[in-house]
């Protein structure tokens, strides 16, 4: 058996290995210690925003929604063409979903369905209290008439930013554009901590708020006391060592993933028609996952059993919320069809930024014998 080429491992080396061994050595293995506050340190310095770290992406969006004060019964626009974890949060608080469908060119939501959402909604008195937008593989949505639709309906905006570290709108990293961001450094993200996340938020009110929610909730006293309800959210000392030493190689890991892109795609354009995300003229994309919909029906379903005979790892798109049996009782609004067709006919494809020439070379092996 050849040996795994995997969609998008983890690329670790001796940096992250010495901050892990650092880290047990100075005994601090709990949520505290240096490496929690440099890494904190950081991340607030890139966003140019207050950032706690979290133990996943998905905590993090549940302080945000929490820290935000979405409650019961309130409405929370979400994402449809997403990972579930965008949607979960919302029904954790007990809030009310709405999906939203996609656009063509990023495959984010859509500008067109929210203002329809936003007008269909608030003719039956619903003023929807928040968005969840998920940034998906690494391409920006179209932020500035989304942010325009929130301001003007007094939306707050969460950015599910977990794929896009290393992405930016207008050279303002996604994530800090919203009133809460989210990211995710989980095993397969382009920065990792084998698991974790953070959530960015604009003042030090709100910070503490969460800081304190995330750590049970525990009351600054002496003794314990609890005065409302709280989690065991926080990232480990060691956790957040590793994701220092990644944070680190960004850039590099950044470029690597978008020449890995390009090269697929040259690779497409001359061998079959395609769709995938376009960059708008301000946006850039980390291409977090290389990702192509392709015009010839099960395509996608012939180069995956292809590459799984030669033990290279794919995976479909995202299968949308709407057609998740979980979901199946919540409001869309927008084309069913536009994102059933990513998920029908789309496909990832090996993105790791420690790929090899060689390991390339076998992927276009096997993608010559279908063209």
């Amino acid at each position: 058996m050849k040996t795994k080429i995997y969609l998008s491992p983890p690329n670790i080396d001796r940096t992250e290995i010495s901050n892990v061994v650092s880290a047990m050595e100075s005994g601090w293995i709990s949520p505290f210690g240096s490496f929690t506050n440099d890494f904190t340190a950081v991340l607030s310095e890139y966003f140019k925003k207050k950032t706690l770290l979290t133990n996943s992406g998905t905590s993090a969006i549940h302080l945000a929604l929490r820290v935000l004060g979405i409650k019961e019964g309130d409405y929370v626009l979400c994402s449809n063409f997403t990972f579930a974890a965008s949607v979960f949060p919302v029904l954790y608080q007990k809030a009310i979903p709405i999906l939203v469908g996609s656009e063509q060119d990023t495959w984010n939501l859509s500008p067109d369905y929210l203002e329809e959402a936003v007008s269909s909604l608030r003719k039956k008195g619903i003023a929807p209290k928040a968005l969840v937008l998920a940034h998906i593989y690494g391409m920006p949505a179209c932020l500035e008439r989304i942010i325009k639709i929130c301001e003007e309906n007094e939306i707050l905006l969460i950015e599910d930013s977990a794929e896009t570290l290393g992405s930016h709108h207008d050279n303002i990293p996604l994530g800090s554009w919203g009133r809460a961001g989210v990211m995710s450094f989980n095993g397969n993200k382009i920065v990792t901590c084998s698991t974790g996340g953070a959530v960015i938020l604009p003042d030090e009110e709100t910070l503490n708020h969460a800081k304190k929610l995330s750590v049970q909730a525990k009351e600054p006293v002496d003794y314990y006391l609890h005065n409302e309800v709280g989690y065991n959210f926080a990232q480990s000392n060691i956790l957040a060592a590793i994701g220092l030493a990644q944070f680190g190689k960004l850039k590099e890991k950044t470029e690597k993933r978008r020449q890995i892109f390009d090269r697929y795609l040259s690779f497409f354009e001359e061998k079959t028609e395609i769709w995938t995300q376009k960059e708008g003229e301000k946006d850039f994309s980390n291409r977090w996952l290389s990702t192509f919909c392709f015009a010839e029906k099960s395509l996608n379903v012939k180069i995956k059993e292809a590459l799984e005979k030669e033990n290279i790892e794919s995976r479909f798109l995202w299968n949308p919320m709407h057609a998740q049996p979980v979901f199946k009782t919540v409001e869309f609004f927008g084309d069913k069809s536009l994102d059933m067709n990513l998920f029908e006919n789309g496909l990832c494809l090996p993105s790791g930024d420690n790929l090899r020439n060689e390991d390339l070379e076998r992927i276009y092996e096997v993608l010559e014998k279908i063209f």
